[in-house]
């Protein structure tokens, strides 16, 4: 069983509700399913940015700029991530969009990383 098999009800008593009141249950399945469009939404919009990245390669290497290189894409993203782990609240909340940003860099850096070169090997053939 996993979070999309999960019922409503052993989704509450893992969070603690030990209750059976619909309008409780009913709550915790608004909760689940909220839970998964957002993931899902996060999914298609970050396959929409690699499929635009696997049509044109030019547009990936100037997303990770001023990085030469995937891995070097990849370390400068983690710089950022961890540096903002290490920043108290305010400032934090200060810079999200770098967080978002970097993390951004770093996934789609991943996936290049290891298919880069045959999808657009494939392409150019």
């Amino acid at each position: 069983m996993n979070a999309f098999t999960r019922s409503a009800s052993s989704m509450a008593r893992e969070a603690g509700y030990t209750g059976n009141s619909p309008a409780m249950l009913n709550a915790f399945e608004q909760i689940r399913l909220a839970g998964i469009r957002e993931a899902r939404a996060g999914h298609y919009e970050r396959k929409r940015v690699i499929e635009q990245y696997k049509a044109e390669p030019g547009m990936f290497f100037n997303a990770i700029r001023p990085s030469l290189t995937t891995s070097e894409a990849i370390e400068d993203a983690n710089r950022v991530i961890f540096t903002f782990r290490n920043l108290p609240r305010w400032q934090q909340e200060a810079r999200l969009g770098q967080l978002r940003k970097a993390k951004q860099t770093r996934l789609v850096a991943r996936f290049f990383r290891r298919f880069g070169a045959r999808i657009w090997a494939r392409d150019a053939a």
